[in-house]
C-alpha cells in the first residue's frame, strides 16, 4: 500500500484544518471546566458532535468536566466498563448506553 504524495499545498491545508480542529476541542474542554456548556449540549448539537466530539478520546471527554481529573475519570469510565483509550464514536451499543444513562443524556 502506498501513501499519497501529497503536494505542498495539500500538506499545508491538512495542517491547518487539524490545528483547527485542536483548537476548536481545546475550547470545548475549557469551556466544560468553567461550566459554560455541559456535556448534554455538547451531544445534543449534532454539527458539533460529528466534527469535533465524535473523535474526542471518551478519557478527556470525562476528563474535562467540572471535579472531574484524569484520575476520577478513569474511576467513571472503568464503573461504565469503557476503555480510556475509546473514542466517543468508537463506544458499543451497551457502552454508549451506560454512558448516556450516567450522564443523563438523552
Amino acid at each position: 500500500m502506498s501513501l499519497n504524495n501529497l503536494s505542498d499545498d495539500d500538506r499545508r491545508k491538512g495542517l491547518e484544518k487539524a490545528r483547527l480542529v485542536r483548537k476548536k476541542r481545546a475550547e470545548i474542554k475549557r469551556m466544560l471546566k468553567e461550566g459554560r456548556t455541559d456535556i448534554k449540549k455538547l451531544f445534543k448539537d449534532k454539527k458539533l458532535f460529528m466534527e469535533y466530539i465524535s473523535n474526542m478520546k471518551v478519557l478527556a471527554l470525562v476528563g474535562a468536566l467540572p471535579g472531574n481529573g484524569r484520575v476520577n475519570a478513569l474511576k467513571i469510565l472503568r464503573s461504565l466498563k469503557i476503555s480510556p483509550n475509546k473514542r466517543v464514536a468508537g463506544l458499543g451499543k451497551n457502552q454508549k448506553h451506560s454512558f448516556y444513562r450516567f450522564f443523563k443524556i438523552s
